[in-house]
């Protein structure tokens, strides 16, 4: 699974020889900007993604380039300060955890909402007392803002995976109101 992994080789490389700086990473098509990874003295510091920072941006990374998503990546030095740190957890870890996120995502990437449906909070559940673990909440307070399956996946701090799991655990529970987008396309006669 690793040889598939371009960035993988690029962070062991920057780890090898005690690194500081970045990697930025850029889209494929048009070297845009979407996020870096944060280097100090070979050990990751912070990882900015598509929005995402922390952890959540670092697995979103692994999971898009193992979807055979192509980025390009430069790396550059750069001063990075002590206060910049945001992962604490040293690269074998997060990496024995890349293996897990990975199959998580595969398992949950079947029951991924469609993008043309409209998720809502059904209100009887709010009344009721029911019980929810951390990640139906934390899906369920994303829930009061967003509505979309996009809108949801991008504002949670939850990876993907975990957010499938909480959104089928919240259906099951019937906490759930699936509304399906209408088509417009037969407006117009």
């Amino acid at each position: 699974m690793d040889a598939e992994l371009k960035i993988l080789g690029i962070i062991e490389e920057q780890l090898a020889v005690q690194f500081t700086g970045k990697i930025n990473i850029l889209a494929s098509f048009n070297r845009q900007y979407l996020g870096h990874i944060l280097f100090k003295n070979g050990e990751i510091f912070e990882v900015l993604f598509n929005g995402h920072k922390s952890l959540k941006a670092f697995y979103q990374l692994i999971i898009q380039e193992y979807s055979l998503q192509s980025f390009y990546y430069v790396v550059e030095p750069e001063v990075v300060e002590e206060n910049q740190r945001q992962i604490h957890y040293p690269y074998a870890v997060i990496k024995n955890k890349m293996t897990d996120v990975i199959k998580q995502y595969q398992e949950a990437s079947k029951y991924r909402p469609p993008e043309n449906v409209k998720i809502l909070i059904e209100s009887s559940f709010l009344h009721e007392k029911h019980e929810v673990t951390p990640q139906e909440y934390e899906v369920l307070e994303v829930m009061t803002e967003w509505s979309k399956p996009f809108d949801i996946y991008q504002h949670c701090d939850l990876l993907d995976h975990e957010v499938t799991w909480a959104l089928v655990s919240l259906r099951k529970k019937k906490a759930l109101k699936i509304l399906a987008q209408k088509n417009n396309a037969d407006d117009s006669l």
